[in-house]
């Protein structure tokens, strides 16, 4: 079957192929960030060379670089954490070198250091829990508003909008590439979710297509060869019938993996009392009152499919009767047999009533099952007519 062949590497690849984008997109991300907040280090710079220019003393220079570079190691790790996992509380002995710093050193070292006030205000962002964040943010922008006033510092306020847009700006890029990379791990479980899902579908379908054809083509086989000696015109007969049954087989397993199969309840109605006449059980079924809604008629004849396989493999009945009940709301399907439990039992266990169930639900119907103290066995199926015709 050519069809099975293209379906596997169409669900293997796709998870595959989203790690890669995934991968891709955090490698891009990631860069940009490190890039700006590097960029924006680079600001640290200025006091240094100023240092230098204007002939401060060495001392200055010593502690301020110093200084600068621990507090630029500390954001760099600030950074990196946030970028994972932005507002966890993971890195506040660093955010508090950072802040420490930028604020002490102003005073202590040399006023031109205010240019690094930025730094902080980024790091309290990202690293604190966003109510806690945005206050000590605000606590921060305060504190430097008010250092830069006693410092005699000139443009105050501006200087104070700068660092609240710059800090604001680069704590919004480290945080961006934490939400890209959890819509991309939120799009690969998505792609992994629908592969399972649609191997999910595509082992249901196959288990109740080819459990009743398979327990079809055995029952048939085993009567043709009783009577191979007596009746050869029977045997043909149900020879012509193992064939048909194969090749519908053939025909519903193709359908199955492409993934549009629809049955028909009427037609289904017909196989399983033809299926059951054969296998020497007096089958009654009755007429269809009314048409049924699409969805509401494909479960139906996936129920009395799954009806007529356990009844062969797990009964010796003589009798079914099948009845299909319609009014305005609701539709009941009852399929009742005699001799429930009397064959041998399946230590194989089976999945066929639970997929039947997993159809169902979708359409708010219900399954009963049950064997009944008179040796009978009902099986019932209740859907709702008007949630079925909605969908």
């Amino acid at each position: 079957m050519p069809s099975t062949v293209v379906a596997a590497p169409v669900l293997a690849g796709a998870p595959a192929e989203g790690q890669v984008r995934r991968a891709r997109a955090v490698v891009v991300t990631r860069t940009i960030a490190y890039v700006f907040a590097v960029g924006m280090l680079g600001f640290g710079l200025l006091p240094i060379v100023n240092a230098v220019v204007r002939d401060r003393p060495l001392w200055t220079l010593v502690v301020g670089s110093v200084a600068f570079a621990i507090a630029a190691l500390a954001f760099v790790r600030v950074v990196t954490v946030a970028m994972k996992h932005p507002w966890r509380n993971q890195t506040v002995r660093q955010t508090a070198v950072v802040v420490g710093i930028a604020i002490a050193l102003p005073v202590l070292v040399d006023a031109d250091w205010q240019i690094i006030g930025f730094l902080p205000v980024a790091a309290v962002t990202v690293s604190l829990r966003p109510r806690y964040g945005l206050l000590a943010a605000l606590a921060v922008l305060a504190v430097l508003t008010v250092e830069r006033g006693l410092l005699g510092v000139n443009g105050v306020a501006f200087l104070t909008l700068q660092d609240l847009l710059t800090g604001m700006t680069l704590a919004g890029i480290i945080v961006l590439v934490a939400f890209v990379e959890e819509l991309f791990a939120a799009r690969a479980e998505i792609a992994r979710l629908a592969v399972t899902a649609e191997r999910s579908r595509f082992a249901r379908d196959l288990h109740d297509t080819l459990g009743h054809n398979l327990s079809a083509i055995a029952l048939k086989s085993e009567l043709a060869l009783r009577l191979l000696d007596a009746d050869p015109v029977r045997t043909r007969t149900e020879l012509l019938d193992v064939h048909d049954i194969a090749r519908e087989s053939l025909r519903d397993v193709r359908t199955v993996v492409k993934g549009y199969r629809r049955d028909s309840l009427e037609r289904e109605l017909s196989g399983v009392q033809s299926v059951l006449v054969s296998a020497g059980v007096r089958c009654e079924i009755s007429p269809l009152a009314a048409s049924l809604p699409g969805p509401v008629e494909e479960a139906l004849a996936w129920a009395v499919r799954e009806a007529a396989t356990n009844l062969l493999r797990h009964s010796v009945a003589s009798r079914c009767d099948i009845a299909v009940d319609v009014t305005d709301t609701s539709v009941r399907l009852t399929v009742v047999n005699d001799g429930a439990g009397q064959a041998e039992p399946d230590t194989h266990g089976g999945s066929g009533l639970a997929g039947l169930t997993e159809r169902l639900n979708p359409l708010g119907g219900r399954l009963t099952a049950a064997a009944q103290p008179n040796g009978e066995f009902t099986f019932t199926v209740d859907i709702p007519i008007i949630q079925g015709r909605k969908r």
